[in-house]
């Protein structure tokens, strides 16, 4: 059984980053990901922001089947759905 975590690397995927006071920092929509954490460390690279990704929520988009889910890194640094 797939769940979210795992993606196709043909499925286009949208990762916004949203910070402090749910303001969006960067949003980007990409092919090639195989794993979400895959996807929001390649948005956080890309982005070049100047905050603790710790202080960020991730939104991740599967825009093939439409599934969206919030992720934040917890004090181990590990990806985390919000649930």
């Amino acid at each position: 059984m797939e769940t979210f975590d795992t993606l196709k690397s043909t499925e286009s995927v949208t990762v916004t980053i949203w910070g402090p006071e749910d303001s969006r920092l960067y949003q980007a929509t990409n092919t090639g990901f195989h794993t979400v954490e895959e996807a929001v460390k390649t948005a956080l690279a890309n982005a070049g922001l100047q905050i603790s990704p710790e202080l960020c929520v991730f939104e991740v988009t599967n825009e093939a089947t439409l599934v969206s889910h919030r992720y934040r890194f917890n004090a181990n640094g590990n990806l985390v759905q919000i649930v």
